[in-house]
């Protein structure tokens, strides 16, 4: 997952985009190049998803459709208009879920880096523990309160801490 959110990094979305629309086109020739043989309009999935961070939900459904007239298009199938509504449905609403996924986690990680900031400036102490009763954060407040041997709270079970 750390690969892929450094992939949809934004500083990466134009070289993303320039990559994206230069696999559609190889595929392209490639399906029509091999047209009589096999069709790899399937393929058409993967570029779009990879755009789909960077681009208006309008524009993911653009080139879904535009890919799907593409996979139709060179199809040694006779022409299907439901096969091409399918098609269409698939790959944009493929983009389109990869699109809510990346928005979300962005969303996740910029309201994770604001109550991180909330925490660590409050002057209130603030500790955080996990399910195992570990110390997972604590703000400058608690250290001072709490006032740990090695100075630091992280790690440390909150149990020693606590009247029994």
């Amino acid at each position: 997952m750390v690969s892929l959110e450094r992939l949809w990094n934004e500083r990466n979305r134009n070289p993303v985009l320039i990559i994206s629309g230069t696999i559609i086109l190889i595929i392209a020739v490639v399906d029509w190049w091999t047209k009589p043989y096999v069709s790899l309009g399937f393929l058409y999935l993967f570029p779009i998803m990879f755009a789909a961070a960077f681009l208006p939900r309008w524009l993911v459904a653009l080139i879904g459709l535009f890919c799907a007239v593409l996979a139709e298009e060179f199809s040694s199938l006779e022409p299907s208009l439901v096969r091409l509504m399918f098609v269409t449905l698939a790959l944009v609403g493929c983009g389109l879920f990869v699109a809510e996924l990346v928005r979300n986690r962005r969303l996740s990680l910029a309201s994770q880096a604001r109550l991180k900031v909330l925490v660590e400036t409050s002057p209130a102490a603030i500790v955080t523990v996990d399910e195992r009763g570990f110390i997972e954060l604590a703000n400058a407040a608690a250290v001072e309160l709490l006032n740990p041997r090695g100075g630091d709270l992280i790690g440390d079970p909150i149990a020693a801490f606590l009247p029994e």
